[in-house]
This record gives C-alpha cells, structure tokens and sequence, in this order.
C-alpha cells in the first residue's frame, strides 16, 4: 500500500490532529517552543506544523498553524512584550488586521505551503529524503511567510522576504533545522511503519466490534463547558492570591502589572488544558486499544475480520442501535477461490483472502462491519445513510482493487449480493435474503455486484462490476 493510500484511510487522523494542535498549544505556552540553551536558543514552536504537513495534510497542517498564530497574537498583545513583538498584537500595533495577517494568516499560509509541499514531493523516491528535505527548510520556509507579512503591512519595521535567509548558514539555523528534520522524519517514518498499522488497524477493528461507542453528547458538551468555567475561576482566584501576597510583602501592582500578570495566569491555564487533552486523548486510544486485546479472540486470525459468530453477534447489536434506520447487508464470494488453491497452492489462496479482506477495509472502512463467514466468503454490514448510487462506487472501487491482486496474468474477482435493509430483520435472515442475490451475480458472469431491497420482486435488482 502506497503512502498516499494510507494518509487517505487512516483512522487515526483526527486523533492525530488533536494531539497536534494540543502539543501545539503547549509548545507556545511553555519553553519547550522556544528552547535557550547556551549559548544558542532554537524556536521550535512551528514543529508541531510540520508534523500535520508530513503526516496528515495541508489542511490540517493549516489547522494547527492558525493554533500556533492565536497562541502567537495573545503572548503579544501583554504590556511587557518588546515593540517588535508587538505588531503581531492587534491591540497594540496600529493595524489590527495586518496584526492578525500576520499573526494567523502568516502561520496559516504556511501550514498551507508546507503541506502541499510534502503531498507533491511524496511521489518521489526516496519517500524519506523529500520529507526530510522539506523539514529542513521549514524553518526557512516559516521565516518567509512572516517576514513577507510583516513588511508588506509593517515596513517601517524593516524586515521583509529577504531577512528569512539572514543568518540561514549560521550554526544555530542549520543546527535547529537539522534537528527539526530529524524529529519530522523519525515521526514520519513511525506512523507509516507496519507496526503503526497493525496498531491502527486494531483500534479500527476495536471500533468496529464494539460497533460505535455510544456518548451522551449534552452531558459531554455539559461538562466541558463547567471545566473550562472551573479552570477560569481557578485562575482569576491565584490571581487575586498573587496579587493579595505582593501587597503583603509591600508590592503594590499598577493596573498593568495586574493585567499583565493574568495575562501569564491564562497562558499558563492553556498549557495545562493542552496536557490534560493530551492524557485524555491517551486514555482514549488506551482504553480501545485494550477493547482489542479482549476482543481478539473473536477475529479470524487470517484475515483480521470478525468469525461468523462475532459478526452475527455484532451485526444484532448494530442493527439494534440503527432503530430501523437504513443499512446494507452485503455479501461477497471470491470467483473460483478452489482454482487458486489447486493451481497456485495454498498459501497463495490464503494471500488472495488477505487481499481481499483489506480490499474490504479500504472501501467500507469506517462504515461497516466486516467478516468471515467461512471459505472464501465475507459478510459486511454497511451502518450508514448510503443511497444506492453510492453503494456501487464503492463496490466497483472494491472490485476494481482486487483485481490488481493476480497470478501470472490472472486476476482475482468476486462476485457480490447486496441487501438494502429497510425492516427489522436478524442477522441470519438477512444473511439468508443476501444470499440470493449473491446467487443471481454468479449467475449473471461472476465479477459483479447485485443490489436489492428486502421484498423486492425477481428481475428489480440494480447489477453492475468494475468494468460495467
């Protein structure tokens, strides 16, 4: 599988995405992004944007460079920041959209940049070199966005294009640009590891098994709101303490002072929400990841799909959580499966199951349950608003993919009954139904897909194929 083919299918992209923005915010709020060792100090805070661009894509590289931007507009806009750090504040500058130009739209455009950047290079080999590249001059790259901003809103400030290259071959720019491609590329290469597939693919199928977890979303949405009002009230209170023990000790704050002093109690209050994300976001993907663990037994150890019995149990519960809501039972059967055992050896047909059981993944992924029933037939369980049309792109992308699985000139092709599910009916017997139709596309050539609805007269099926 390509590495396009896996940004585009990969489960965990939200989650990455929100452990990014988080690492983000507390990468601006802290000395990790802006770290001083003597006798060089190294901005790193534009890392976590890079990462977004190499691993998920430009959009979401452009997400966590507008987080990087506000974290950036509200350090400038406190009373004891420098003058020049002060144009990226719109209070203070004098030009409160070219502060925020330049503040958010300077970070967003280079998420942008950076973003297609690795999408256009990532068809080059070696993978790894162009990666590496690319974050190597991010620093370069990040340098430019805000300098160009900065003196087309702000030139009397005296930068431009040209000061990103200022200093680009002293030993703190090439050290800090090295040791940001080396954390890009060590991150890149981990999440498009085979072990980072397999841990994917286990929390996708945790996912599936357990169907969807179930959240009250007003109770959710409650709490977070009472957290977030907690978190303030827990800051203006040290706050008033800070302010009380300064006056005890015959400090009297000026109401700057104050303002600047709470402005340092918020950041601080944004680093700690980051953290406690980051550990919730842990806790999440731990406790899926220990839903497959205990669910493991009930996967087909071929093929990673759920046992006939796990499915039927599982497609109970979902047709259950539906409450009559439209889904697909489908069925597919592997064409002269026995002729690739007999011709190419078992182990052979046992690569065609494989094959096809990630054919699977990769066209229902995140709508369906899917399992073995036995031999070279599958059953999936497609849980999502889906008009018939749609159905037939993914079944012809389906079988389009496994066709390009073949032996010495010969390809693999299935044939497909699908069922629209419209009442309630068990498992078995839309397993039975289903299996009709399946019947009606072997008959019709094999290599093809036939849809029906349940009750539906003989001849009323929509049929088609990869090729059709």
């Amino acid at each position: 599988m390509t590495h396009e083919l896996r940004r585009q299918s990969r489960p965990l992209g939200p989650y990455l995405l929100a452990v990014l923005i988080a690492v983000e915010l507390l990468m601006s709020f802290s000395f990790l992004g802006y770290i001083h060792i003597e006798p060089i100090s190294i901005t790193t805070a534009y890392v976590p944007v890079l990462l977004a661009g190499a691993l998920l894509g430009p959009a979401e590289a452009a997400a966590v460079g507008a987080v990087f931007g506000l974290a950036s507009m509200w350090k400038a806009s406190a009373g004891y920041v420098m003058a020049a750090d002060q144009l990226f504040s719109p209070l203070f500058s004098g030009s409160p959209l070219g502060s925020i130009l330049l503040s958010v739209g300077s970070r967003i455009l280079f998420g942008l940049a950076v973003g297609l950047l690795y999408l256009a290079l990532r068809r080059l080999r070696p993978h790894w070199l162009w990666v590496a590249l690319v974050s190597f001059f991010g620093r370069t790259i990040h340098s430019l966005m805000v300098y160009s901003v900065m003196g087309l809103f702000f030139p009397e400030a005296g930068y431009g294009p040209a000061s990103a290259f200022s200093g680009f071959f002293s030993f703190r720019s090439l050290l800090s640009s090295a040791i940001t491609a080396a954390v890009v590329l060590l991150f890149w290469r981990l999440v498009n590891s085979a072990a980072w597939n397999r841990f994917e693919r286990r929390l996708e199928l945790s996912r599936t098994l357990q169907f969807r977890e179930q959240y009250h979303h007003l109770s959710l949405a409650v709490v977070i709101v009472l957290t977030l009002l907690s978190a303030l009230a827990v800051t203006f209170y040290f706050m008033h303490r800070i302010a009380y023990v300064l006056q005890v000790n015959g400090i009297e704050l000026t109401d700057a002072g104050y303002s600047d002093v709470l402005h340092l109690q918020i950041q601080f209050l944004f680093g700690i929400i980051s953290l406690m994300v980051l550990v919730i976001l842990f806790l999440i993907l731990n406790r899926r990841y220990s839903s497959y663990m205990a669910l493991e037994g009930r996967l087909d150890s071929l093929t990673g799909t759920m046992t006939r019995k796990a499915f039927f149990t599982a497609c109970a519960q979902a047709l259950k959580a539906q409450g009559g809501a439209p889904c697909y039972f489908i069925m597919v059967d592997l064409d002269h499966f026995k002729a690739i055992n007999d011709t190419y050896g078992h182990p052979e047909g046992d690569r065609a199951l494989k094959d096809a059981a990630r054919c699977l993944r990769e066209a229902f992924s995140r709508d369906a349950l899917i399992g073995r029933m036995g031999g070279d037939e599958f059953a999936l369980l497609v849980c999502a608003e889906m008009l018939p049309a749609e159905l037939e792109v993914a079944l012809r992308h389906f079988l389009g993919a496994v066709r390009r699985t073949a032996w010495e000139g010969r390809q693999l092709t299935c044939s497909i009954g699908a069922l629209q599910v419209q009442a309630s009916q068990t498992p078995e017997e839309l397993y039975l139904e289903t299996d009709k139709l399946l019947y009606a596309a072997k008959s019709r050539g094999r290599n093809r897909y036939v849809i029906g609805r349940q009750g539906e007269a003989p001849g009323a099926e929509i049929c088609g194929g990869a090729d059709l």
